[in-house]
């Protein structure tokens, strides 16, 4: 790497070629090693697939760029640099590519460029025994959905757990009382968030111990508190009102009133007050009565003057002990929901351990738990691999518990790098581009970083710059390098305000001038602001499809998803497409309502609103002359089933029919009975998908599909090529990483102290006895007033708060090539100061000079027609494919797997049975075992009902036989189908093992089809062999024959 630094951080403003340069760091050390393998010894980590995917393309078509013969005479850019910074001949360096490119090629599973969860998945996997968890876990990518099943899981036991129901059931009244909805499942949902978000991490673990006694204790301490806290305000306030009544003071000596109206309030009850008003502000330094009045009661203003540090002192307390209140309160109305966190997570880890689940975000904590204390080498042992170089992206996302994590593996290569010059680390990130602190994400770490702290003996960062932007065009990029700089005065931290004067001084390209226009509209209420931003994006789009863009070409982006609905439907109304997550989720194609609507039909045939959702859809669908009214009206009366009415109008449909098969099975009928084939589109088949995915889980039903869709619908979406002609809408954060050509910023109006439901951990302060370290709070102003804690909370969280809503809005105005519109309110007043984004535009047009009241509309550079360059039509024709069905029916088609079993039907039905028989006692470890799996094969519908029938048969009257019942108690330790491999290196795999681990004794089960033979006899000798072997005594050998009648066989 440049200068021959182990550890290089590159800090890469937007738009300044960060992928370029990591690919050419990450080909410069492959390429100078001389070995077409070193690419293994290369770990490179960002944190998505798409950012995986692209950087793996990257260095891919470089190599096989320098790879080509005619890279020889014309050196393509990436060789020309490489070769400047290491001195190979070019020759050489070509060379070495086409070696590193076969390599690789060949090896594609060694070329470890991945993402920070994959990597983690990898060392997680290798230490799975060590971490006690099952070799063949399942991870899990959507943990709300587990949460929510967490969560009903714990609210089902309302009425069989004494605690849990008295817990919830206060609960549910408290909201009663409070005017609010009686489902508390939200609550408890929200609060058990905070089991995923390594931001509370060492909070909740703080609460492990702590059970529904100590939450109640801690409750009551608090109803005490708050009873004891009221009083002394309203003691102290009516003490205060007669002693002023005992001078003949009353509410008109005071100017305004204030102060006698505020301390009256207090008085009755009342402590919704407001402080740092003017009149509390100047309490100490100016007189409580109006000076012009005062000549009226000279004798009542110099009694005033004289009580005044009483009436000082008064209100300072009382004040202490209002917000004393609010704390007390504040800390209530969090405090059952998080009471039932801890019995949650055990939800949690009953559904993980039944399901053999690891949920994603446990992932940095497993690791850091059980794994990073052991010796670097030792993991790479166990990894099978060793990397000494690594490349991070996008670090300033890297959460601390990640980041920590890596420590131990990048020091050994740095120390090696000392001793031997052979390991490095590579840094690339952009503390402006920080938008992800709510999952993890630590600007302040990278900022740390740059400022030169370190985390490793001996290496200390090489901070370099990439200070020219190639994505924007000449006045977008000065527009952003004066606004930012310009703003950065407005930072509370001077680390932050430092940020964003340094990091705006990027050097412009020569791919032209580019076009930036700020807007004010009026100021109105949301619905007002709707129609005005509306108009406002609608009139630019028309513009600017007269001037030759594409809509393709144009990207609204929104702060809040809500925003963009409210934009995108207007646009839609006006009759412009528009590609957005809301336009691509599965749930809104009428083809997907129907066979939803149909299925949930099928679990409640009384559901009337869902038949006649149907029945609407269908009317249209399929041609029904018959009145549309009429046509309900049969439903509606009960006069005819929905089944009957689809029969009468020539529609063969069995809603029956339905539970007797597979939920997949099911699907596809409903697509085929009624005819939804023909208007199959990408929608109806990525339902499928998502259907088909749920039927791979054990226990899977339709009920189940019904719980799962609920949590899955706002995400379940199509995608779509990048040639789709529409204006695309995404929020902010999905923005990341990306460019457009034309960027629309609507509602450039964000409040940079806004948090929507804020939430912080406070220390408990004194005064409040109780085991608790913290309490988890609502986030407001009135935080800085419980304690001296409090303050500093405040103050900190402000201060992120301005950094996190500057980068917003830094990653949205740095998306833009050729044309930049920003849309935001008309400021008014700012005596409060500058705490919006309008509020900054303004301030910012000010000091250029520029702002001028009769004026909305401000340009920087000239508005230009796209450039169109001469090109082959690229408009794509959509055509889903035909529908093909797998029903039976649809195709008539029947595999035969066997040629042995054509010619005989018994021999061919005893071979199933043997099969299906083999495959459920394989499940089966105890008694009661088998209703769980019997439960499971019929809601698959996989299994004949007369065969389940037998099978069922079969499998009681083994678990009851005298002879094996002993096998199958409660406490048996089982081992089904268990691999033994034995010395001589033979695979056996007896069908059930039973272990008495304190006598080292050990009975073996075998399971056998037709008539006793010798050969079976020999074949659970040699399981017996193997098992002394390995230091056990046989106990039992038993073969079960199961024919007509149970046979056992002691051998």
């Amino acid at each position: 790497m440049q200068n021959n630094a182990p550890f290089i951080i590159y800090d890469a403003a937007a738009g300044s070629g960060k992928t370029f340069t990591l690919v050419k760091e990450y080909l410069t050390l492959l390429l100078k090693s001389n070995k077409p393998h070193y690419y293994q010894q290369l770990l490179a980590l960002t944190f998505t697939n798409k950012a995986v995917a692209e950087m793996k393309q990257r260095i891919i078509e470089n190599l096989e760029e320098l790879a080509k013969k005619s890279s020889l005479t014309k050196v393509p850019d990436m060789l020309l640099a490489i070769a400047q910074e290491t001195g190979i001949d070019i020759k050489v360096l070509h060379e070495q590519a086409k070696k590193a490119l076969k390599h690789i090629l060949h090896n594609y599973a060694a070329f470890t460029v991945e993402t920070i969860d994959s990597f983690n998945h990898r060392i997680i996997r290798t230490f799975a025994r060590d971490l006690k968890l099952p070799t063949n876990f399942e991870v899990v990518l959507d943990t709300e959905a587990l949460l929510t099943e967490a969560v009903d899981r714990l609210i089902s036991k309302t009425g069989i757990d004494e605690a849990i129901t008295k817990v919830l059931i206060d609960y549910t009244l408290e909201k009663a009382d409070d005017d609010k909805s009686w489902d508390i499942s939200k609550d408890i949902f929200k609060a058990s968030k905070l089991l995923n978000n390594e931001n509370d991490e060492p909070h909740i673990a703080k609460l492990k111990d702590k059970n529904l006694k100590d939450f109640g204790n801690f409750k009551t301490t608090l109803q005490k508190a708050r009873l004891k806290t009221e009083n002394e305000i309203t003691n102290k306030a009516n003490a205060l009102l007669e002693m002023l009544h005992g001078y003949g003071i009353d509410q008109s000596h005071f100017s305004g009133g204030y102060f006698y109206k505020h301390f009256d309030k207090l008085a009755t009850g009342d402590f919704n007050v407001s402080f740092g008003t003017k009149w509390q502000d100047n309490i100490v330094d100016k007189p409580l009565y109006a000076i012009s009045k005062s000549k009226n009661f000279p004798e009542i203003a110099a009694t005033l003057d004289s009580i005044a540090p009483q009436l000082n002192d008064a209100f300072l307390e009382t004040k202490d002990l209002v917000f004393r209140l609010s704390l007390i309160q504040n800390i209530l109305k969090n405090l059952t929901p998080l009471s039932v966190i801890n019995l949650v997570n055990n939800e949690v880890n009953a559904i993980k351990e039944e399901q053999s689940l690891v949920p994603i975000s446990q992932f940095n904590r497993l690791i850091r738990e059980e794994i990073k204390g052991q010796p670097a080498p030792f993991i790479y042992e166990r990894l099978g691999e060793k990397y000494q170089h690594f490349f991070i992206d996008e670090f300033q996302d890297t959460s601390v518990m990640q980041w920590e994590n890596m420590i131990p593996l990048i020091d050994n290569s740095l120390s090696q790098a000392v001793e031997k010059n052979d390991g490095s680390l590579l840094l690339v990130g952009d503390v402006k581009q920080s938008i992800y602190r709510w999952r993890g994400g630590n600007p302040e770490q990278f900022l740390n970083m740059i400022q030169g702290a370190t985390s490793f003996s001996g290496a200390i960062p090489h901070v370099e710059n990439l200070p020219r932007n190639w994505r924007s065009r000449k006045n977008i990029i000065e527009f952003n390098n004066d606004f930012f700089t310009f703003a950065s005065q407005y930072l509370s931290n001077e680390s932050h305000a430092s940020l964003y004067v340094t990091g705006n001084q990027q050097e412009t390209n020569k791919n032209g001038n580019g076009y930036v226009q700020l807007s004010f509209v009026s100021k109105g209420n949301k619905e007002e602001k709707d129609i005005d931003y509306g108009e406002k994006t609608l009139e630019t789009i028309n513009k600017l499809q007269e001037n030759g863009y594409d809509l393709k070409d144009i990207c609204v982006l929104t702060r809040s998803k809500k925003d963009g609905i409210a934009l995108s439907s207007f646009l839609m109304e006006s009759g412009i497409d528009v590609i957005s997550s809301e336009t691509l989720l599965l749930q809104h194609s009428p083809l997907v309502k129907c066979v939803f609507n149909v299925l949930t039909l099928s679990q409640n045939s009384q559901n009337i609103e869902s038949g006649l959702m149907v029945l609407d859809f269908l009317h249209e669908h399929l041609n029904i002359q018959e009145e549309k009214h009429t046509f309900f009206t049969s439903y509606t009366n009960a006069a005819s089933s929905f089944s009957e009415i689809l029969n009468n109008h020539g529609i063969t449909f069995n809603l029956e029919f339905l539970n007797e098969v597979s939920l997949y099975e099911a699907a596809e009928y409903i697509v085929s009975a009624l005819n939804l084939t023909e208007k199959a589109d990408a929608y109806l088949y990525g339902f499928m998908d998502v259907i088909f995915e749920y039927t791979q889980q054990p226990l899977a039903d339709t009920s189940g599909f019904m719980d799962l869709w609920e949590n899955k619908k706002e995400k379940a979406a199509i995608s779509i090529g990048d040639d789709t002609n529409g204006v695309q809408f995404m929020t902010v954060h999905k923005s990341k990483g990306l460019e457009f050509p034309i960027v629309i910023f609507p509602y450039a109006d964000v409040n940079l102290y806004y948090e929507r439901e804020a939430k912080t951990w406070l220390p408990i302060p004194n005064g409040l006895e109780t085991e608790f370290d913290e309490a988890f709070i609502n986030f407001n102003a009135d935080v800085a007033n419980y304690s001296e804690a409090g303050q500093i909370i405040y103050n900190d969280r402000r201060s992120t708060l301005e950094l996190d809503n500057y980068n917003i809005l830094y990653v949205t105005l740095t998306r833009a090539v050729e044309q930049l519109y920003i849309f935001t309110e008309e400021v008014s007043s700012m005596k409060d100061g500058v705490k919006t984004f309008n509020h900054l535009f303004k301030e910012f047009l000010l000091s250029k000079g520029m702002f001028d009241e009769s004026k909305s509309l401000y340009e920087f550079g000239t508005f230009q027609k796209k450039e169109i360059a001469k090109k082959q039509s690229t408009d794509v024709i959509a055509k889903s494919p035909a529908y093909i069905s797998s029903l039976p029916a649809e195709h008539n088609l029947h595999i035969i797997t066997s040629q042995a079993t054509l010619w005989n039907e018994a021999l061919s039905k005893a071979i199933l049975q043997g099969n299906l028989f083999h495959d459920t006692m394989e499940l089966i470890k105890h008694k009661g075992d088998e209703i769980d799996v019997f439960e499971i094969m019929e809601s698959r519908k996989t299994v004949a009902p007369e065969i389940l029938e037998l099978l069922k048969k079969t499998v009681n009257e083994v678990m009851s036989h005298p002879d094996l019942k002993h096998l199958f108690n409660n406490n048996a330790i089982v081992e089904n189908e268990r691999d033994i491999i034995t010395k001589d290196g033979f695979l056996l795999r007896p069908d059930r093992l039973n272990f008495n681990h304190s006598k080292k004794e050990v009975s073996i089960i075998d399971y056998k089809t037709g008539i006793p033979d010798y050969a079976h006899e020999d074949q659970i000798n040699g399981y017996a062999i193997a098992l002394i072997d390995m230091g056990f005594k046989i106990s039992e050998k038993i073969l079960v024959y199961t024919n007509d009648a149970i046979i056992v066989n002691k051998v």
